[in-house]
């Protein structure tokens, strides 16, 4: 199965996440961009803004073609216990190319908060069901969660 792993990342945790799971899946992933700065406590502000009114967003070109795969893995960090507007715009302009999908989501809060409210609001954005979601905490995101991240692609793997 032909997959790929695309997800928006402000701090690093979702990249990391993002990688291992192009890993797990021998997956093609891809950053979306959208050429703004989100650098500070100012910007974390109006990211978290921008989430809460489901705010549509102007994304780079991508280098992979999402209709080209079999199933695309979407990731976000959760910005106001929702979805991050990169990942709603892709979700939102993508969502009739999509055939198959799964989410997954980092929090900087406790293992891991508003990942199911952030997995709603992708449903909501995709107007897919998910194969399969992972949420993962700050503090999961520093310890071994390979088990997680096991079942996570096996799930996908195994959904058809």
């Amino acid at each position: 199965m032909k997959t790929l792993v695309v997800y928006y990342s402000r701090s690093g945790n979702t990249r990391k996440l993002a990688e291992e799971i192009g890993a797990a899946l021998k997956a093609d992933v891809e950053e979306l961009q959208d050429g703004k700065d989100r650098k500070g406590p100012v910007a974390f502000i109006l990211a978290g803004r921008e989430a809460m009114h489901k705010t549509l967003v102007e994304l780079q070109p991508l280098a992979h073609d999402p209709a080209a795969y079999d199933a695309v893995v979407v990731g976000s960090p959760v910005w106001a216990s929702t979805v991050c507007s990169p990942v709603r715009t892709f979700l939102t302009k993508n969502r009739t190319q999509l055939k198959k999908v799964a989410w997954f989501c980092t929090s900087g809060g406790e293992d891991p908060a508003g990942a199911e409210k952030t997995f709603a609001a992708m449903t909501e954005a995709s107007e897919l069901t998910p194969a399969a979601t992972l949420g993962v905490g700050r503090v999961s995101m520093k310890k071994d969660h390979s088990a997680q991240l096991a079942a996570f692609a096996a799930s996908i793997g195994s959904h058809r």
